[in-house]
């Protein structure tokens, strides 16, 4: 701790004590806000694990479905028959706000399945493929967003960390002990003061009990006359 080159005045005794007041509210609210994001980042953790075995699981089968398909109808039919097909995909993005950060928000909206193709040369594995995949695009944007919040709330996490510690071990204790500092001088200055004072009004009260010296007398009082020669 070091304290502030500040002098040791009352003017500069209320300033820190507004500023410590100040510093010390600022500290309780970054103390609320860090809880909240760690209650947060703990929560889209959860989620994002589910998310991510989620997607583990939709990628195998789309991925196995997609290698069935290809055995069964070759890998130029197959490439021909997705060159003719077209889904008209809407990524909607948005924000929301947790403790003051701004998350993003992805919602995808997938264009009605249907059909895009004839059945006499596909089978039933080409609209199992499709739909697996577009299963698969959904759950990537769900774990696109989770993601992207937990990188946000971490970094904002670990600024709010770094105000925390900067107040609670660097500001405040400053404060304190600069503080305390002013209060010793401006004490110790009353004290001189008030001995200055006692020392001064001691002498006042001797000087008043002191008898006042008598002039001396003339001899024109005491009756007495001087000759010339």
């Amino acid at each position: 701790m070091s304290r502030l080159n500040i002098a040791p005045t009352k003017s500069s005794q209320l300033v820190l004590k507004r500023s410590l007041r100040m510093a010390s509210e600022g500290f309780t609210l970054l103390e609320q806000k860090r809880e909240i994001l760690v209650m947060e980042l703990m929560r889209l953790l959860d989620r994002v694990k589910q998310v991510q075995a989620e997607l583990a699981v939709r990628r195998q089968k789309a991925y196995s479905t997609l290698r069935q398909a290809l055995a069964h109808n070759g890998y130029h039919h197959l490439r021909n028959i997705a060159g003719g097909i077209h889904y008209d995909h809407q990524i909607k993005a948005g924000v929301r706000v947790t403790a003051g950060v701004k998350i993003p928000t992805i919602a995808i909206r997938q264009g009605q399945f249907h059909s895009q193709f004839g059945f006499a040369s596909t089978d039933s594995l080409v609209d199992q493929t499709m739909v697996d995949f577009l299963d698969l695009l959904e759950t990537a944007g769900k774990l696109a967003e989770l993601e992207t919040s937990v990188w946000l709330l971490a970094r904002e996490l670990k600024k709010t960390q770094r105000r925390v510690n900067a107040l609670e071990q660097i500001f405040i204790p400053n404060y304190k002990d600069t503080l305390r500092y002013i209060a010793e001088a401006l004490e110790s200055k009353e004290l001189d003061s008030f001995f200055t004072m006692k020392m001064v009004k001691k002498k006042l009260t001797k000087a008043k009990e002191e008898p006042t010296p008598e002039p001396a007398e003339t001899p024109e009082q005491t009756g007495q006359t001087t000759t010339t020669p």
